[in-house]
């Protein structure tokens, strides 16, 4: 704006056109294919605005929303010094429509203002509520490796149909009781075996080790079975005496009291 003008050379416009360069570096930090300014959209229209295509900031016409963009360049030609019309100016516009090189237009992102970032992180949490959050997880993850591993199951006491998904019914223990593995007790000692019985029938090494004796005396009638006379003269006889124990030689019903529930295990990784 100098009084007497100012000398345009090729010097000069390779010191804009550099300067140019260093503002374009904005769409590397914003990223490809986002939306820096305008574009909004009104009902089927969008309004123009500027966008980033692979670092290069372009303007963007807007108009009737398609669902692709293209570059579109126009050369624009002049005639130099030595007559000869040559490409001075690449005019890069963005717009809606199909091309050799087309963008889909969903998948551009509208930047936020600086003054939107710089808020937003003041609401997140800071270095020491994040090193908190990863002890009480590391806290959890130990915790919860038993489940995770698959080594678990728990008592659920509703009925199998609403059994939470990432869950499902552990079917080996059905009918079963849970005992603590024992190395030291044959019994126990083999992890994941079937142990014991709902019921037992007693045989006479279950029954208690008592002797009962009493003494029958009956006058003799002369039977071979043996017998014969007292030092006193009296007759008398041996005889047999069998006890009916009365009973039917059911299984007893060995089950503690217990609550029926159902176990189920992860069904996750």
């Amino acid at each position: 704006m100098q009084t007497d003008g100012v000398p345009l050379t090729a010097d000069l416009m390779d010191q804009l056109q550099n300067a140019y360069a260093i503002f374009n570096v904005i769409g590397d930090v914003a990223g490809h294919l986002t939306i820096l300014s305008g574009c909004e959209i009104n009902g089927t229209l969008v309004n123009p605005g500027i966008v980033v295509i692979n670092g290069d900031v372009l303007f963007f016409e807007g108009g009737t929303i398609y669902q692709t963009v293209f570059i579109h360049q126009e050369d624009i030609y002049k005639t130099f010094k030595n007559q000869v019309s040559k490409i001075l100016i690449e005019k890069k516009t963005v717009k809606f429509g199909d091309s050799t090189t087309v963008y889909n237009w969903a998948d551009f992102v509208r930047i936020d203002t600086l003054k939107q970032i710089k808020e937003a992180l003041a609401l997140k949490a800071n270095q020491s509520d994040l090193d908190a959050a990863l002890a009480d997880i590391a806290i959890l993850k130990m915790k919860t490796a038993p489940i995770v591993n698959g080594g678990v199951i728990l008592p659920f006491r509703k009925p199998a149909s609403e059994i939470p998904a990432g869950w499902k019914e552990c079917t080996d223990t059905t009918g079963k009781m849970l005992i603590h593995c024992d190395p030291n007790d044959v019994d126990f000692s083999t992890l994941g075996a079937t142990v014991g019985n709902k019921t037992v029938t007693l045989v006479k090494n279950n029954l208690p080790n008592l002797n009962t004796s009493f003494g029958v005396i009956q006058p003799y009638d002369g039977t071979p079975s043996g017998g014969g006379f007292d030092g006193g003269g009296n007759q008398w006889r041996n005889k047999t005496i069998t006890i009916n124990p009365g009973g039917n030689s059911e299984p007893v019903n060995v089950v503690n009291p217990a609550k029926i529930v159902n176990f189920i295990e992860p069904n996750f990784q």
